[in-house]
This record gives C-alpha cells, sequence and structure tokens, in this order.
C-alpha cells in the first residue's frame, strides 16, 4: 500500500504562520520519505465556517510550493466536481461525507459503543461549578456521565438505526461509551459531526498512514485510538509538534488574531517558510532538521528565490 500523510485545515479563516508551519513540517515528512500528500478540508462545522476561506487556504499553499497529490474521491461524481471546481483538485471535503459518518454511528451504536445524551450546556457547566468535573485542554467540559448508561450491549444493525431514530430529536447528542469514562461526541446536539468521529473515519477512508499535526492534539490521541479500536480500523502513525504561539503564550489562531500570510510576491513567501522553518528548528529533533533541511532548500525555496529575482 502506498504512504499517505495528510494536511486538513478547517475553512474557519485563511492560514497563519502557525497553520503554515504546520503543513510545512507535514509537506516535507512526507516528501522526505516517498509518501504522498493529500489536502482535506475539514468544513463540518458551517456556523464558524468562513465563506471563500477553502479557495484562499489553498492558493495559500500553493504559492508557498505546498502541492497536494490529487485525491479521486471513488465516491464523488462528476457532477459534483463540476458543481464546485475546487472539489475538482483533488482534495477530499467533509461536507460530502454525511453518510459515511452516520454509517460509523450506526456501527458503533450495533457494538454497544454509543449513546444519546440530552444533556444542556447549562447543566454540564453547572457540574464545573459544583466541581463534580472540569474542561480539558481544547476547554471543553468532560462529560460528568449524567446519561451514561450503567452498561451497552451489541445489538443487531438494523435495531441499532430503529434506537437511533427512536432517540433523534432536537437537543440530543451521540457520545462514545468509552472505557475510561471520557464519553466524548460523536454527533452535536444541533446535528453537526463532532471532529474526533469525522476525522477517525476519513483518515481510514484515504487510507493514511502517517499524520503530523500540532501538539495541541496529543490529547485526543486516546480518543481516536478507542474508536479506530471500536471501528476495527488501523492506527497511522503520527508524530506531533510544538504548536507557534504569541508572546502571551497562546496559540496563534483566529481567536488570538493571527495574520492570515501573505501571498502577494514570491520573497514575502519565502520569509514566511523561513519562518515557520525557524520555528521547527527549535522545537523538532535534530535527524528530523536534517533530514528536511535539503528538500526545504531544494523544493521549497530555491524556486522561490528564481521567481522574486
Amino acid at each position: 500500500m502506498n504512504e499517505r500523510a495528510r494536511f486538513a485545515p478547517s475553512p474557519t479563516g485563511p492560514l497563519h504562520i502557525g497553520s503554515l508551519t504546520t503543513a510545512l513540517a507535514s509537506w516535507l515528512d512526507a516528501r522526505a520519505n516517498g509518501r504522498q500528500w493529500l489536502v482535506r478540508i475539514e468544513d463540518l462545522d458551517t456556523p464558524r465556517e468562513i465563506a471563500g476561506a477553502s479557495e484562499t487556504i489553498l492558493h495559500q499553499l500553493q504559492v508557498h510550493g505546498l502541492w497536494w497529490n490529487r485525491w479521486d474521491d471513488p465516491a464523488d461524481s462528476r457532477l459534483n466536481a463540476l458543481q464546485n471546481p475546487s472539489e475538482a483538485q483533488g482534495i477530499l471535503f467533509q461536507h460530502q461525507r454525511h453518510t459515511a459518518y452516520q454509517t460509523a454511528l450506526y456501527g458503533l451504536i450495533a457494538k454497544g459503543r454509543a449513546y444519546p445524551c440530552s444533556c444542556s450546556r447549562k447543566r454540564l457547566q453547572s457540574a464545573v461549578d459544583h466541581r463534580k468535573t472540569t474542561h480539558n485542554p481544547d476547554g471543553e467540559i468532560l462529560y460528568p456521565g449524567f446519561c451514561r448508561p450503567t452498561q451497552l450491549k451489541s445489538q443487531p444493525l438494523q435495531e441499532a438505526i430503529e434506537w437511533f431514530r427512536e432517540f433523534e430529536q432536537p437537543g440530543t447528542c451521540w457520545r462514545y461509551f468509552n472505557d475510561n469514562r471520557d464519553d466524548f461526541i460523536l454527533r452535536r446536539a444541533d446535528g453537526f459531526w463532532a471532529y474526533h468521529h469525522a476525522v477517525v473515519v476519513d483518515d481510514a477512508y484515504q487510507q493514511i498512514t502517517h499524520i503530523l499535526r500540532g501538539d495541541d492534539l496529543v490529547h485526543a490521541m486516546p480518543r481516536h485510538a478507542a474508536l479506530r479500536n471500536t471501528l476495527g480500523l488501523p492506527d497511522p502513525i503520527t508524530m506531533h509538534i510544538p504548536v507557534v504561539r504569541n508572546d502571551l503564550g497562546e496559540k496563534l489562531s483566529k481567536q488570538s488574531l493571527a495574520p492570515a500570510v501573505r501571498t502577494d510576491h514570491p520573497e514575502i513567501c519565502r520569509l514566511q517558510l523561513e519562518c515557520a522553518w525557524s520555528h521547527l528548528e527549535l522545537h523538532m529533533p535534530i535527524g528530523w532538521i536534517a533530514r528536511m533541511r535539503a528538500p526545504f532548500e531544494r523544493q521549497l525555496i530555491e524556486p522561490l528565490k528564481r521567481l522574486a529575482s
């Protein structure tokens, strides 16, 4: 099987130097090791999505030399590609994958690993206020187990589908029944799919073998491993890089007002890549940096210097 890596941004805004650094690290690691490098747009959180952000992100990657391998989705129709030109560029968009996520949820219910939860945010916040639970590094309230069944049993798939439909109503989310009692959300109460569920399903669908991402997601690894184990999916090799932070120690993000990387001149793009590389040089293992230096200079920096001259 061909080895594949991926970069999976959310279109909640353009790339900033932090997300460019993650993209650069992932791209270099794939290219230095002869792997395909795919781009997946994780556009499931519609209320937070910024119009045109997907196209902006793809353009930012291109002008910095971070070209991706084409993904020809076997489930994608020619009609869909014609309706959205970006989808003809070999990109998997998560908004097309609702059926796959729903099928996986049915499977988890059938295995006795998913259950409905009607807890409101107010009730969960009250649990925090009364010190019955706390937050994880993402700021998510760790579920205190109010709706958690004492046990769940396996059932035929059709019965699982019927059970889902019985509880499917506004205000009800679906949680993973976790052995360590970290019962995270699979499908939100507003009907949107949760990141942890979608990313595991899509990594398996695209046969991703290697993941390099920010260390703000280290705490998510046990959740993803539990889901993969239940669904019978392979575990990709995962590596993390320290995220870029501002002077206040905050992770660069839209919330911390991180400016978008510029695309208006090759020299500016080169300087931005050099800035990202400097972060990697400070934080990544010496051996990794030594292996990445040649492709960084030869495939990214030198072409941009020629364009700028």
